[in-house]
């Protein structure tokens, strides 16, 4: 009897086991299945970097009427000569890539885009983007500060820092969605990044200045 028990709860925990391992893989395997799938399809950032260069090259700013005054926070010699974006909720650190070359600009990390914004002149938005899962030859670290692979998760009243010129821009996000389009050119300054591979679904942020 003993030893009929034995064998039976042994059958329990060996398929509880199995259940166990099955769960921890599936769960893997959808965490890092995009970034595999980035490593081994070397089309894939490509194609998204047509998406990205698409949703701006096919929209024209429209300037005010009336040209709007940006009041510039004041000049520190301390801070850093490179424009830099800061997103300390998750994890961003970056230069910002001026380059009329989307797929150039891209390729180096967080692109502005030309022709529309920048924190000195915010007549319209500024519109920053990046990969979210960027390129095989991007160290870990580099991947981590300069893609928006985290852009999700940024949260509204989350604070963004623009260090331009020598000056530091303060933003708050007051706006999140997924979408296939910017919805809302009102914004001081708009993230954006793609969802999923060969997905027309976008993440975007918009966000106001606070300083």
């Amino acid at each position: 009897m003993e030893k009929k028990t034995i064998k039976v709860l042994s059958r329990i925990y060996l398929s509880f086991g199995i259940l166990l391992l099955f769960l921890g893989f599936l769960f893997l395997s959808v965490s890092f299945y995009p970034s595999i799938w980035y490593a081994v399809n070397k089309e894939a950032t490509q194609e998204d970097t047509e998406q990205i260069v698409a949703l701006v090259t096919d929209v024209k700013p429209d300037t005010q009427e009336e040209p709007k005054v940006v009041e510039l926070p004041p000049f520190d010699e301390k801070l850093p000569k490179q424009n830099v974006l800061k997103i300390p909720s998750i994890g961003v650190d970056s230069e910002i890539v001026q380059n009329k070359d989307a797929y150039k600009g891209l390729l180096k990390g967080i692109w502005i885009v030309p022709d529309f914004g920048t924190p000195e002149e915010n007549e319209i938005p500024i519109i920053i983007a990046a990969h979210r899962f960027g390129y095989i030859e991007w160290t870990k670290e580099f991947r981590y500060k300069s893609s928006f692979y985290n852009l999700p998760k940024l949260r509204v009243g989350d604070k963004v820092q623009i260090i331009w010129n020598q000056r530091s821009y303060e933003y708050e996000v007051y706006k999140s969605e997924d979408n296939s389009q910017i919805t809302d050119y009102e914004a001081d300054l708009i993230l954006y990044t793609c969802r999923m591979y060969n997905s027309p679904t976008r993440v975007f942020r918009y966000l106001s200045r606070t300083n």
